[in-house]
């Protein structure tokens, strides 16, 4: 069985949003996996990895770490279900996985930070608030007031994805696939982390992630959230 170690929140919740993005392509390729939460904060339970960042996967002598890693690598150990579906549309995806990665997640964070504080397990409160204040450049306090301002510089990114989901019913077509997982992630996190919505139900997106949180048998679905 593939081990995946992933952040371990309060009381239970798994909020990285790059570790669902692992989850997913393991549930996409039917295979099973076993978890283990960490602290963020705790680099030693990871080092055998030879990074400080998770998700992590080892899948017999071999460690994968990085979501996109694990999702090349799990397209390429196990070819059945593709993740991608070909060279160009391999391409495409990473095309895809650096947007989302610069621009929406960039986007996002100033909404939802503020709230993983109070979903974070409590040996982990002095590093998040110390990280993420640096990244925001002030006090999860200030962010926090400031969030109906964020959010709708979101929901402005988030409008070519709108439009093409008028289209079609996933990010990749007829089919979800590792695009779809790249852009729901976002709105995991959003989900387990914080208790407000970022998404209008009767939008495009918001119909499209209902679909998404459906999939294998509501893996996604069937979590602790805010």
């Amino acid at each position: 069985m593939i081990q995946l170690w992933e952040i371990k929140g309060r009381d239970g919740r798994r909020f990285s949003l790059f570790s669902w993005r692992a989850k997913l392509a393991l549930k996409h390729k039917g295979l099973a996996f076993e978890s283990h939460p960490v602290l963020l904060s705790d680099k030693t339970a990871i080092a055998f990895s030879g990074g400080k960042t998770v998700p992590v996967i080892r899948d017999g002598d071999t460690v994968v770490r990085d979501s996109w890693k694990i999702a090349e690598y799990l397209e390429q150990k196990y070819p059945a279900q593709p993740l991608f579906g070909g060279a160009a549309a391999l391409g495409l995806a990473q095309t895809f996985n650096t947007w989302v990665d610069r621009s929406l997640v960039a986007a996002i964070f100033p909404v939802v930070a503020p709230d993983v504080l109070e979903r974070a397990d409590p040996g982990d409160e002095t590093h998040v608030r110390a990280t993420f204040e640096k990244l925001l450049g002030r006090t999860l306090e200030e962010t926090r007031a400031a969030r109906a301002d964020h959010l709708k510089r979101f929901e402005r990114a988030l409008e070519p994805m709108q439009a093409a989901l008028k289209r079609q019913p996933f990010v990749c077509g007829a089919a979800p696939a590792y695009g779809d997982y790249i852009l729901f992630s976002l709105f995991q996190w959003a989900r387990i982390a914080g208790p407000h919505e970022v998404l209008a139900g009767d939008s495009p997106l918001g119909a499209w992630r209902e679909k998404m949180l459906d999939l294998y048998g509501g893996y996604a679905r069937d979590v602790k959230t805010a």
